[in-house]
């Protein structure tokens, strides 16, 4: 018999919050092509390289990290087998203060992209190996 708890299992173990999201990726200087030079994200130098028995990279998002892992892709990695709209995808977001610079830029590398179904100021994309980020505009931020 389970025992009644007073407080929920996350009040208990007092979630902090998102350390960072991994993603998986085929080729390590594409990936850093796109969320370093594309996106702008700055590799973490405090994270270690050499702990891991594959190559990756850490890079800021805002307080958190995304760890990209130079690793086999156990899905499909071509975009024409994954939803068209990737908020119908599994995804990570970030919140934004201005998403048109981030629009100019995709089009500018054309790189597809499509809007938010709900009608908020959101946008899905992908990145070189189909993985999707959704970037939303004027979240209340913590």
């Amino acid at each position: 018999m389970r025992a009644t708890r007073t407080k929920s299992l996350a009040e208990e173990i007092e979630i902090q919050g998102v350390h960072h999201v991994a993603v998986i990726c085929d080729d390590l200087e594409r990936s850093m092509a796109f969320y370093g030079g594309l996106l702008g994200l700055k590799i973490n130098p405090e994270r270690p390289e050499d702990k891991l028995p594959y190559r990756g990279a850490w890079l800021w998002i805002g307080p958190e990290m995304i760890h990209l892992m130079e690793l086999p892709n156990p899905d499909c990695a071509h975009a024409e087998f994954r939803p068209t709209h990737g908020g119908r995808d599994r995804h990570f977001c970030i919140g934004v203060k201005r998403i048109q610079p981030l629009i100019d830029a995709l089009e500018r590398e054309n790189i597809a992209y499509t809007a938010s179904k709900s009608g908020r100021p959101a946008i899905f994309f992908r990145d070189p190996d189909c993985n999707t980020l959704e970037v939303v505009e004027g979240l209340e931020w913590r």
